[in-house]
């Protein structure tokens, strides 16, 4: 006997509806038994099934198939519960928050950002210069004692400039990624994404580029997400590797920039095609990662 997975982890009440339980499958956030699942896959008793939402990962193992709602005494009883303990409050005070609703910056906001932290800039530039020439005026400068001028934030842009699509054609991110069929579906200054599928179950992959967003709060976010996060250096330069089942994601930090090269082989497990290992995903994306870095100027 068997049951679909997102009438049974709405009848759990692991979503607040049966629309959010679907909508949690299709954007590949359930998975059963370590496979990213669609809406109609089946669970068994015994199954293991991962639900990720509101950037916290949900542990369970069915015992009991109900695809009806009930009350949460009764749905304790049709699985256990086996997830991980919360975050640490470090960790969730680090991560970015904006307004319920919000959603992502548009394109005008992120121009106003922008231009406030250019203005902020400018005008911390010009209190730290005046600083000087009083200290200069005031006082000696090889005195040890002398206070000593705040050096300005880093302003957004002070980073290399990477190009069209992070400097890498779509021939070799499919020889690369080993991606066959990706197309360049998405192409600006800021966002380059390949895609294999209409619908985005197949193997995905993309180059983002963030001016004046600190990459420690997109960490924070990976690391709450992803099952493995760390630090990592490519040719010199610092920034983290993020990876979960089938999906690898990097982000190298530039002063006040950093860019992120993001692969996933999408859903490909569920058409009967093993998804290639984790580890080679990684070190795709870490070649096109280091390539970036070589071909900026």
């Amino acid at each position: 006997m068997t049951t679909r997975v997102d009438s049974w982890i709405w009848a759990i009440r692991l979503t607040k509806t049966r629309s959010a339980a679907g909508a949690a499958c299709r954007g590949g956030h359930v998975r059963v038994n370590g496979v990213t699942a669609k809406p109609a896959q089946p669970v068994s008793v015994g199954d293991e099934v991962r639900v990720r939402l509101h950037g916290h990962e949900r542990i369970v193992e069915v015992t009991k198939l109900i695809s009806k709602r009930v009350s949460a005494p009764i749905a304790a009883e049709c699985f256990i519960d086996n997830s991980p303990p919360p975050p640490p409050r470090e960790v969730l005070a680090s991560q970015p928050r904006r307004d319920r609703g919000a959603g992502r910056p548009t394109k005008r906001e992120r121009r106003e950002l922008d231009r406030l932290r250019m203005h902020g800039g400018l005008l911390i530039g010009m209190l730290a210069m005046v600083a000087l020439v009083l200290t200069g005026c005031g006082g000696d400068a090889d005195d040890p004692a002398a206070p000593k001028t705040p050096e300005a934030p880093a302003n957004a842009g002070a980073g290399p400039f990477f190009g069209a699509c992070g400097g890498l054609s779509t021939e070799e991110v499919s020889s690369i990624t080993k991606f066959a069929g990706l197309t360049n579906t998405v192409n600006n200054a800021s966002v380059c994404e390949w895609d294999s599928s209409n619908d985005r179950t197949g193997p995905v992959a993309s180059f983002n580029w963030y001016r004046g967003s600190p990459i420690g709060r997109e960490r924070a976010t990976e690391q709450l997400s992803r099952e493995t996060t760390k630090d990592i250096d490519i040719d010199g330069h610092k920034g983290f590797i993020a990876s979960d089942v089938g999906i690898c994601e990097i982000g190298i930090a530039f002063g006040a920039d950093f860019f992120e090269w993001s692969v996933s082989a999408g859903t490909q497990a569920l058409t009967g095609e093993q998804p290639p290992p984790t580890d080679q995903i990684c070190d795709a994306t870490r070649e096109m990662s280091r390539l970036s870095i070589e071909r900026s100027s």
